[in-house]
């Protein structure tokens, strides 16, 4: 028991020691315990996805076709993976460690080379895991090693969760002293906004408790059962590795930053339609990418070719030029007229002068495009896709073709108007696939017009809410909880304009390891969950769960549950 002056909360963690050890026990229920078990193996999954983003960055240096230019970033890259790495390792072995202590009672971990596989800690919800390690719920011994008897004066021997802030204070400091030294002698640091974010990720501030301040290893590891302080680890581990990929990422792209001329030029060629009808123009634009409006550019057309081969330079003197204008792009153009119906394709080569004054031709292609008779053209007003449940407006129109004369019919759903806009409305049944077919009247004669093909999906799941807080939200503080009016969702980034309510939910809130629930049968609060919201104490937890929701398709959906802590 720790001496000294003591808070009415540490005097009483004192007097019940053992009565609180065997409360917190019972109280852990099964299904927290088996969130925990959840979140972890999620965190798992994000890491090895972080991993595998690095490595893939780092072999796209090696494999670089500018070796010489990429060669410092490499080097720098891979001191970064290995630092990640050294400590992603240190995580894993104090992940095991807690996990001897947590089981065998061994105050420094000892025997934690039992719970390692092939140099990682095994996953407690695994087969192994669960036969090992039998007390997930487990909180006083895993205390004991990472932050000891005083709450107020944690421990700093090895493997404690002080050995740890350590350790990740000086692998966030290191990346501020990342520099390398490209081919052209210019210094080059990470980005700030890169800087920034890992930063944000490593910070240890004290939180209050009770009116009485608690540093970082005691509000985060203090009597927090086994699964929650793997978890946490976890989530440690995700900030690590977030941080060696995110540096890798700027030091592969940066390997370019600096240059003022161009090394590897290519020609950028915009048609302005792949599709004309018979008497317009065709119009392309031709220009170097990575352009600048003082470029001197010119192009040389030498003729149509198959659209299938890589166009090569040819011998382009005598033929006409056609030079950029004040915005640096080259404009080539054609008049269909005199062009079959059917693809066309041309080839050119466009001209500019490198740093020492000289020309530098490049071949370049037109992309194919094709002449042909008045087509239908069916563009969805809000979405590439119709929704089930929903109006989808859409426009349909074939050139040349007044609205008056067009027929429309649909498969897989059913289409009405044209309104008063001129729009039509799609409504999708229940399949996943929709067909627009269009006959049009040209010069007297009925033309079917080819079908157009549309997705059908259903509307995407809505956004929950309470307190103005989310999914992604992980805290709340007493007084927007209290105050909380329900449960509401939301259709975010969705372009129509749908409005949801919520049906029901149920809200469960932590108090000293115990746990009540309560259900209501609409989106808004009973009066014994504002009760019981008012009464608890920061620290403790509240989920929102079981969130059903009426959709504009008639179904009923299960969204995202919200988990918060008071603060």
């Amino acid at each position: 028991m720790a001496g000294g002056k003591e808070t009415p909360r540490q005097k009483m963690i004192g007097m019940m020691y053992l009565v609180l050890t065997a409360l917190l026990a019972l109280n852990i229920s099964k299904d927290v315990l088996n969130a925990f078990i959840q979140i972890n193996k999620s965190l798992g999954v994000t890491n090895s996805v972080l991993e595998a983003k690095a490595d893939a960055t780092i072999e796209g240096l090696r494999a670089s076709k500018e070796a010489e230019k990429a060669a410092p970033f490499l080097a720098k890259a891979e001191e970064v993976a290995n630092k990640g790495d050294e400590m992603i390792a240190y995580i894993e072995e104090l992940k095991a460690r807690v996990m001897a202590c947590s089981m065998k009672s061994n105050k420094d971990g000892a025997g934690y080379e039992e719970f390692m596989k092939d140099g990682k800690a095994i996953e407690i919800g695994s087969p192994e895991g669960r036969e090992k390690v039998a007390k997930p719920d487990e909180n006083q011994n895993n205390t004991t090693l990472l932050v000891g008897q005083n709450p107020q004066a944690p421990r700093t021997d090895p493997w404690s969760a002080n050995e740890l802030k350590q350790r990740l204070e000086a692998y966030r400091d290191w990346f501020k002293t990342i520099e390398v030294t490209n081919i052209a002698g210019k210094q080059i640091k990470l980005r700030d906004d890169v800087i920034s974010s890992i930063n944000s990720a490593f910070v240890f501030p004290e939180e209050e408790n009770e009116g009485v301040k608690e540093v970082w290893e005691t509000s985060t590891f203090y009597h927090s059962p086994l699964v929650a302080v793997i978890a946490t680890l976890s989530k440690i581990q995700a900030d690590v590795l977030n941080a060696k990929t995110s540096a890798i990422t700027d030091l592969a792209t940066s390997i370019n930053t600096t240059d003022l001329k161009f090394t590897d030029v290519t020609v950028a060629v915009v048609p302005k339609q792949s599709y004309v009808l018979k008497g317009d123009s065709f119009v392309a634009e031709v220009y170097l990418a990575a352009y600048n409006k003082n470029s001197q550019t010119r192009i040389y057309m030498g003729g149509e070719f198959d659209g299938k081969s890589i166009p090569e330079v040819f011998d382009y003197a005598g033929k006409e030029a056609v030079p950029s204008g004040p915005d640096g792009k080259c404009k080539f153009k054609v008049n269909t007229g005199s062009l079959g119906l059917g693809e066309h394709a041309y080839k050119g080569v466009i001209v500019y002068k490198d740093a020492a004054g000289e020309d530098k031709p490049i071949a370049f292609a037109i992309p194919p495009f094709f002449v042909g008779e008045p087509a239908l053209v069916v563009s969805p007003t809000q979405m590439n896709v119709f929704y089930r449940g929903l109006d989808n407006p859409v426009e349909i129109s074939v050139p040349g073709v007044g609205k008056s004369a067009l027929k429309v019919s649909m498969e897989g759903g059913s289409i009405s108007g044209p309104g008063g806009d001129g729009t039509y409305t799609v409504k999708p049944g229940q399949g996943n696939e929709a067909t627009i077919r269009v006959t049009a009247n040209v010069n007297g004669k009925d033309t079917p017009m080819p079908p157009k093909k549309f997705r059908i999906k259903r509307i995407p799941d809505p956004v929950p809410s309470f307190g103005g807080k989310k999914p992604f939200d992980s805290s709340i503080s007493q007084g927007d909880a209290s105050v909380a009016a329900g449960v509401r969702a939301d259709m975010e980034g969705f372009d129509f304009n749908v409005k949801v309510l919520v049906k029901s939910f149920k809200l469960t809130i932590t108090n000293q390891g115990s746990f009540k629930e309560f259900k209501s049968s609409n989106n808004a609060v009973t009066g014994d969950m504002t009760d019981n919201i008012k009464k608890a104490k920061k620290g403790e937890k509240i989920f929102i769960e079981e969130i059903m929701v009426d959709m504009p398709d008639g179904t009923t959906r299960k969204v995202a549950s919200i988990t918060l802590k008071i603060v």
